[in-house]
């Protein structure tokens, strides 16, 4: 098959690891698969990267604001990609934004022979577009809405968004789950090797939470990491990745560091290849969430690696993540308004011992079995054979 991903993030960020794993799979498999995506640092080039079977096509990036990168010259850019590339399937991500959703229908229109695959992997309507300007969001809620009309197929990584395809009218044997898996290598660091790598003690206690952006679940993190400290007063907390954060929040965040300096660590972004190091050397890995729409309906990739990981998962966890944790049993959940509750689920991590064990094996299992991407990426296959098939 010759397939065509359409992404809106830069390269690197957010969706794109959703669409570059798949596609690469694919790609394994012997398909022609070209992914779609902006460029990291501003350019008006286009430049083609080479995988195998897998083109990665990266688009100009214009830095006008924080998230306002050039999305519509690059709606015009995929839209002739669409028009005149050879292919049997365009799968369109987060659809309901413009750089995908005009040249996703243009293609519906234009080329009726090639089959739509459409993709939720995050709350758009009733979520994010809430944070849009009104003309933006009305545009926005109206494709998430109109353009499964010219669906030949969905995916999506969580049950909430399933839900949204639904609700749009698509049958239900239209809409597949293809969750998000691990980008780490499942052949981890040996602890100890990784704590004398980062200059960590083979005694100390340490927590790590990954990721860029924080919401106000960052309070309810170290609120809870403050509770964890009266059971284990030494108790270290690192920070993995660039920690976007208002300064407003800073401030906010800058009376914990003292209190507890010099135990919070802001390690900041890490190439991909130290990132084991870092979750192999901790005693639990924190994923803090939020009681929102957004939150619920998502399926961060990291979550992946820390399953994968062989370290137990601690996270006051709502929505997919929670289904996820307590019918798999897979890592220490606790109330998402509670955040003592959180800090003693740090504590139970530490020293549960069997209950950690039997949560660590049968994270294995689950990523064995399911949430691995040759595994999804075949179903994902299937999926496209069901549709050209018709």
């Amino acid at each position: 098959m010759k397939i065509l991903f359409l992404n809106h993030n830069p390269e690197g960020y957010g969706t794109y690891f959703r669409c570059y794993h798949l596609a690469r799979h694919l790609a394994a498999r012997g398909h022609e698969v070209t992914l779609l995506c902006a460029s990291r640092e501003p350019t008006l080039s286009i430049r083609d990267r080479k995988e195998g079977n897998l083109t990665i096509r990266i688009l100009p990036r214009v830095n006008l604001a924080t998230y306002h990168t050039g999305h519509t010259l690059r709606m015009f850019l995929n839209a002739r990609e669409c028009l005149t590339q050879k292919m049997d399937i365009l799968h369109a991500f987060a659809f309901p934004l413009h750089p995908i959703s005009l040249p996703t229908l243009l293609t519906s229109l234009a080329r009726p022979k090639v089959k739509i695959v459409l993709d939720h992997d995050d709350m758009w309507k009733g979520g994010f577009t809430l944070h849009h300007p009104a003309p933006v969001r009305a545009v926005y809620d109206f494709t998430e809405d109109k353009l499964p009309a010219h669906a030949d197929m969905a995916t999506a990584a969580s049950a909430i968004l399933m839900q949204k395809f639904r609700d749009a009218g698509l049958p239900e044997e239209k809409i597949h789950y293809i969750p998000n898996c691990p980008t780490v290598s499942a052949a981890m660091p040996d602890k100890l090797d990784a704590r004398a790598a980062l200059g960590l003690p083979p005694d100390a206690k340490m927590v790590l939470s990954m990721g860029h952006t924080y919401t106000e679940s960052l309070f309810a993190l170290l609120d809870a990491y403050a509770t964890a400290r009266q059971s284990i007063p030494d108790l270290k907390l690192y920070f993995l990745g660039k920690l976007h954060i208002s300064d407003a929040f800073k401030a906010r965040m800058a009376a914990y560091e003292e209190r507890f300096a010099p135990d919070i660590v802001k390690v900041g972004e890490k190439p991909s290849s130290e990132v084991p190091t870092y979750l192999a050397a901790a005693d639990a890995l924190l994923l803090p969430m939020d009681d929102d729409p957004i939150e619920k309906a998502r399926f961060p990739i990291r979550f992946g690696d820390y399953l994968a990981s062989g370290v137990p998962v601690v996270s006051n966890a709502v929505g997919e993540i929670k289904r996820i944790m307590e019918t798999r049993d897979c890592g220490y959940t606790a109330p998402v308004d509670d955040p003592a509750a959180f800090g003693q689920a740090i504590v139970n991590a530490l020293t549960d011992t069997a209950g950690r064990q039997r949560k660590l094996d049968n994270a294995h299992t689950l990523i064995a079995e399911e949430l691995n991407w040759p595994a999804v990426a075949a179903r994902l296959e299937a999926i496209y054979e069901q549709t050209l098939a018709g």
